[in-house]
Parts: C-alpha cells; sequence; structure tokens
C-alpha cells in the first residue's frame, strides 16, 4: 500500500547488519525535516563483530527493521511503507536478487560502498604491490557491473575517493558518482585508559586501533616502529588478537616488546578511554575500504598517519597540516612519517587541532546527511 509523505526525499537504506559507524548517520537523516527515511538490515550484528568489541545486540529504532531471513524481494519491499515512491541504497554484495528487482521493476535505487578490492587484497596475500598491478584489471572486468550502474542506477554514492577511482574504472561517468562516507559520531571526552598510561609511564603513545591481522599492516607497524630513534615513546594496539601471538613473537625478535603493548579488543562504547590515552594514531593498512578508526581519532584531535590503499586517508588526513599519507606496505615511508612525529612534539597539538577541525568540518554525521541530500537534488531524486 503506498503511503505518500510530505517529506522532499523518501530513502530507504539496505545496510547487511547494525553498525555504530553509521547509526549516528542514519539519526541525523531522520532528524531533517525534508528526510522520510527506513533502514533495512539482512542481518543481525554476527559474533565475530561482538569480539572485536562491537554491541552484539542493537536498540532499533522507529525507521530501522530487521528482514525476515531469505525473504523474497517483493516481501522484503512490501515491509518498507511507500517503498515505490523512496529511492533505495544498498551495495549489491549485499543483496543482488533485490538490486535485480529494482531493475526488472524500473525502482529507484542508488549503489553504495566501498571501492572494490577486498577480495582480490586477501587472494595475493595483501601485498599492496602486486596487489595495485592487479586491481585496475579486476576493475575492468567488473565493467559490466559498471554498465548497470551506469543504465539503471540514478548515481553511485562512493565511500571516499579510492572508491570514485575504482568506479570510474568500471565505467561509471564522474557525474554520476558522489561521495557518501562512513560517519560515526565524534567519540567525546573520556578519562585515558589506565592500562595504557601505566604502560607509557609518561611516555608518547603511538596508537593502532583494529584487528590484529595481515590486511590491517600489523607487522609493517612494528617493523617501522623499531626503527625508529625515539625511546620514549610507546606503541599501543587495541584490537582482537587474530595470529595466535605471532606480533607479540615479532616485536620480541625486533627487540621492542618492552615498548609495544597488546591491550587486546576493547568495548566499542568505551573506545574513547583507549584514544583519550594517545598521541598519534597510526592506521597502516594494506587495505582498507573507508577505516572509520581514523574519523574517531580526528574527532578527539589526534595526528593522524594512514596509507595510501585505506579510503578515509584520503578525507581524514591533509599531509605536512595533521599527519602523513604512506603507501601501504611501506616500512620506510611509515617509519619516516612516525620519525618525523615524534621527532616534533611541539607541533603535535597544532597537528591534533586541525584533525579535529577536519572532523567537523567534512565527517560529522550532519555533514554527511548533507552530502546525501545534495547528491539526491543533483540528480533529481526527489518526491514529485
Amino acid at each position: 500500500m503506498s503511503m505518500t509523505s510530505d517529506k522532499k526525499y523518501m530513502i530507504c537504506v539496505w545496510m547487511n547488519f547494525p553498525s555504530h559507524h553509521q547509526s549516528t548517520f542514519f539519526q541525523a537523516l531522520d532528524e531533517r525535516a525534508d528526510v522520510d527515511l527506513q533502514v533495512r538490515y539482512f542481518h543481525a550484528p554476527c559474533g565475530d563483530r561482538a569480539a572485536e568489541g562491537w554491541a552484539d545486540e542493537h536498540e532499533t529504532r522507529p525507521y530501522e527493521t530487521f528482514c525476515e531471513p531469505n525473504a523474497t524481494p517483493s516481501a522484503l519491499l512490501a515491509g518498507v511503507p511507500a517503498a515505490a515512491e523512496r529511492v533505495h541504497l544498498i551495495s549489491r554484495v549485499f543483496h543482488p536478487e533485490l538490486v535485480n528487482h529494482f531493475v526488472q521493476k524500473n525502482v529507484r535505487w542508488c549503489h553504495w560502498s566501498e571501492a572494490p578490492g577486498i577480495r582480490l587484497a586477501a587472494a595475493v596475500g595483501f601485498r599492496a604491490r602486486l596487489f595495485r598491478w592487479l586491481n585496475p584489471l579486476m576493475l575492468l572486468l567488473k565493467r559490466g557491473e559498471g554498465a548497470r550502474m551506469r543504465a539503471s542506477a540514478v548515481g553511485v554514492l562512493a565511500q571516499g575517493e579510492l572508491a570514485r577511482r575504482a568506479f570510474r574504472w568500471m565505467g561509471v561517468p564522474a557525474a554520476r558518482i558522489e561521495a557518501l562516507y562512513y560517519a560515526p559520531p565524534a567519540l567525546g571526552s573520556a578519562k585515558p585508559c589506565e592500562k595504557i598510561t601505566s604502560f607509557a609511564e609518561g611516555g608518547r603513545v603511538f596508537l593502532s586501533v583494529g584487528a590484529l591481522c595481515p590486511r590491517k599492516g600489523i607487522d609493517v607497524l612494528i617493523r617501522a616502529f623499531a626503527r625508529l630513534n625515539a625511546p620514549e615513546w610507546k606503541l599501543v594496539f587495541c584490537g582482537l588478537d587474530k595470529m595466535g601471538g605471532e606480533y607479540q613473537r615479532l616485536a620480541k625478535v625486533l627487540g621492542v616488546a618492552d615498548r609495544v603493548l597488546f591491550l587486546g579488543a576493547w568495548p566499542s562504547e568505551r573506545i574513547a578511554e583507549v584514544f583519550a590515552a594517545a598521541d598519534v594514531f597510526v592506521l597502516a593498512s594494506r587495505f582498507d575500504g573507508w577505516g572509520a578508526v581514523l574519523n574517531e581519532a580526528a574527532s578527539v584531535g589526534l595526528p593522524l598517519i594512514g596509507t595510501d590503499l585505506c579510503g578515509a586517508a584520503w578525507h581524514a588526513i591533509e599531509p605536512e597540516k595533521n599527519g602523513r599519507v604512506v603507501k601501504a606496505g611501506s616500512v620506510k615511508e611509515l617509519a619516516d612519517a612516525m620519525e618525523r612525529l615524534a621527532s616534533n612534539q611541539a607541533a603535535l597539538k597544532e597537528a591534533g587541532d586541525h584533525s579535529a577541525r577536519i572532523f567537523e568540518e567534512k565527517l560529522t554525521p550532519t555533514a554527511n546527511a548533507e552530502r546525501l541530500v545534495n547528491a539526491l537534488e543533483k540528480w533529481g531524486v526527489h518526491a514529485s
């Protein structure tokens, strides 16, 4: 049954599962006077994410619903008020049958995703150089998918510059691509984590937050840290160890085990206290479609180091102003960036203040909601 709304923008977002990295963005959309929002989740939060510190339950808001398992596309849409009048935001990876239904029934939809490439990166063992060589070929092979977006989607929403470039390789015209990021809220103030401050013993802290695995470049970061001539600096990892102690052993072999703390996973609702104990944030990922931890680190005013294969680094970091962007997989470039920040501690506050300004200007949930509305307005996607 159709249900006409007086809102200018009628939107339904289809997500794989709830994420605290997007929920506040949805709240910002829902609070807009010109948006009528619905959000649908195909799956509940998974156990793997809970082990990494994510909440294992999700308190749904009035605009959110979990889909019935194995429901047909028609049944899925039947559960969305005024589904035919909405524009539907979805990644085809989440539910290709539903996207096919949109195409067949002329339902307005937008593709929204990170840059493709995670499967390729994993297949080549997260060897960044090999990935760089093969990624353009992989994207060219996806031109059929790009042609479908070009022919039937009202537009493509890219989670950052890496995604935009990928969609151009896939044949999507530049005018049909607009940015829409991951947009977690500012973390706010918190008492610094006592485990970190006790370990640092008054020294400075490089912090990395994320699972301990090859994709996150943990080995690269440990090797880079071992090259520093900065004994007052410590390195802290906060995240689930997926490698059975391999990185602890590497730190010992490199002679820095006494200056590296493996904190383990930390509850997402308390992550602010971990960031509050840090002086510089580092994301050494060999591939990260976005990397929302950079948003979070910027929000609390930390200088940032990220890699060029991390989507958020292109937007959260302005080189020489609030940090550095280094080549993924390069121990030397990462060590040089860390050495530069460690040797100029007087500039850390200015760099951190610049991170906070970037967050407030570009990365808040409210800014992201405005970004989406502007894209829909540009494409003429609004209620008649």
